[in-house]
């Protein structure tokens, strides 16, 4: 049987509290629909994991706003009330509404380019919109869900969070996630395997980080976890979402007598001028460094520029 360590933090996390996974029994599986509200009243519940949509771009050849739109679909479930009330197994929008994201122009033009694309899972209600003279389909979206990779996600979509739990041993219920539109209780599982999902190091990182922030979405299926403690479900994810949140202005600016320092706040400093002025201004970056203070990134055109400025 294959044996696994899942963790929140890292794969290979250390926990500190009193054994727990023990005294936890084992998740029985996906339980089915049973039971759960209906293709119709899901749309209308207002639980914090109901209304999430996937999309595809519209490729048929026809006038805008007939063709040229997105098609979008609720995640696990087979059908999807359109603008008109009717249901389809997916609704045709010729819009994408970003407007409650509260995001700069710039960046809602990225996010509208990956959702049409299919890489952002969407939460939001399809409404109406007069398009020359015409009543059209316009999704209005209330959150964005950034798919780390680009591979296509399969199996059943959750919204995951660290539960909170911590043990000295494995496998432990590490992880909660409650599947999305659906009624059915959110349950714990021994972490989730991030790595399936093709994901950098980097992008792992930070899957993992946001799990004790505003955790993830992801696209995953249950794998068996065997250790000292027993055996327990798992997640396995095929795709893993990062929720979009609106990009603070950068608060830092070149200052100083010459432009030399990079702060937010107005600087004074001495007058003389010095030729490695001439590459921040030429090349340099001012922004925020990983420290969160004010700085000059160091890019590989302002080292090359400060090394023969």
């Amino acid at each position: 049987m294959k044996t696994k360590i899942f963790s929140v933090a890292a794969l290979a996390a250390v926990f500190v509290m009193p054994a727990c996974a023990a005294e936890t029994a084992p998740d029985a599986g996906l339980p089915s629909e049973e039971g759960e509200a209906g293709d119709g009243k899901a749309d209308e519940l207002s639980s914090e994991n109901f209304t999430f949509y996937s999309a595809r771009p519209d490729y048929r050849k026809c006038m805008y706003p007939m063709c040229g739109g997105t098609w979008v679909k609720r995640v696990n479930r087979t059908a999807t009330k359109c603008r008109d009330g009717h249901y389809a197994e997916e609704c045709y929008v010729a819009d994408l509404d970003f407007s409650k994201l509260g995001l700069s122009d710039e960046h809602e033009s990225v996010v509208d380019a990956e959702a049409r694309s299919g890489q952002v899972v969407l939460r939001g209600t399809i409404g109406s919109k007069k398009i020359n003279g015409s009543q059209w389909g316009v999704f209005k979206a209330t959150e964005g869900w950034r798919a780390a990779t680009s591979n296509a996600p399969t199996g059943t979509f959750y919204r995951a969070e660290s539960s909170g739990i911590q043990c000295i041993t494995f496998p432990c219920p590490v992880l909660e996630a409650s599947k999305l539109n659906s009624t059915l209780s959110a349950k714990t599982y021994a972490g989730v395997d991030l790595t399936p999902s093709g994901a950098t190091q980097d992008q792992l990182d930070k899957g993992w980080q946001e799990l004790s922030g505003s955790g993830l979405i992801v696209a995953a299926s249950l794998e068996q976890v065997t250790g000292p403690a027993g055996q327990m479900n798992g997640l396995s994810a095929s795709q893993f979402y990062t929720k979009i949140v609106a990009q603070k202005p950068n608060p830092c600016f070149a200052t100083g007598c010459s432009g030399q320092i990079c702060a937010d706040q107005d600087m004074m400093s001495t007058c003389e001028w010095k030729p490695e002025y001439a590459c921040y201004k030429q090349v340099g970056k001012c922004e925020a460094q990983a420290d969160g203070k004010c700085g000059w990134t160091s890019t590989p055109e302002l080292k090359a520029c400060l090394a023969n400025p």
